[in-house]
């Protein structure tokens, strides 16, 4: 994957863990790596089982939660 692509995906999955946690001031580099985990846990399971690797549906049915509240 792009370096640029893959930098996107590491930050825009670092915000969505910062949001739930309820936005704390100095524990970015704790979601950086939290974010980090859980796209290689995401992508080792995603090869192994033949499914989309992106994350991009799982990111489009978090922000649909989000958006109607559940």
């Amino acid at each position: 994957m792009d370096d640029q692509k893959e930098q996107d995906r590491i930050r825009r999955r670092a915000y969505e863990i910062w949001e739930r946690e309820g936005s704390p001031d100095g524990r970015a580099e704790e979601f950086w790596q939290q974010a980090i985990a859980s796209i290689e846990a995401e992508d080792a399971q995603g090869a192994t089982s033949g499914q989309n690797t992106n994350g991009d549906a799982a990111q489009e049915a978090g922000e649909q939660a989000r958006a109607t509240g559940r």
